[in-house]
């Protein structure tokens, strides 16, 4: 299916949760930033970008910069209390039912991460043509090794399949 119209895309979240449940798209991204430490929100808007005939724009270290913080100072916190507690609520009912109130905030996080995200669209630029979808995304990426590349190539191509958005 290829590109999409840049024109009244679809909005990141729903677009983004739709990717998500895409077979082996979880796994590919939770294991991009467990060994690659790469930020999966960063990767589904860039995606989002990508499939929507846009790309990150010019400065993109700046303008990511306040969006960073936030995930540094919220999400990732609660991402790692979450798992902090996972040893222990396997055997304290208590400990899971709190674990799922820390999940469900992680999630809220993330929610306002893409939001985020989705506001700086309006400074994304179209689409390169001679540009590959790799060459755009690294700005999010670096240089990957080639395990974690084709995981990427994966997300892109599951990303590329879906149907186009409904605007």
């Amino acid at each position: 299916m290829g590109s999409h119209s840049n024109r009244n895309p679809a909005p990141l979240w729903p677009w983004a949760l739709a990717l998500y449940a895409r077979p082996g798209v979880s796994e590919a991204l939770l294991a991009l930033q467990d060994e690659a430490g790469l930020d999966v929100c960063e990767l589904l808007w860039g995606l989002w970008l990508l499939a929507h005939g846009r790309a990150p724009g010019a400065n993109i270290d700046q303008q990511l910069a306040p969006v960073r913080q936030w995930q540094q100072h919220y999400t990732q916190p609660l991402r790692q209390l979450r798992r902090d507690l996972k040893p222990q609520a396997m055997d304290q009912s208590g400990l899971e039912a709190m674990r799922t109130h820390i999940k469900q905030a992680e999630l809220q996080g993330e929610r306002e991460t893409l939001r985020r995200l989705e506001a700086l669209s309006i400074a994304a630029m179209p689409r390169p043509a001679h540009l590959s979808s790799e060459a755009l995304l690294r700005p999010l990426t670096g240089e990957l090794e080639t395990h974690h590349q084709r995981l990427i190539s994966h997300l892109r191509l599951e990303s590329d399949n879906m149907a186009p958005p409904s605007c």
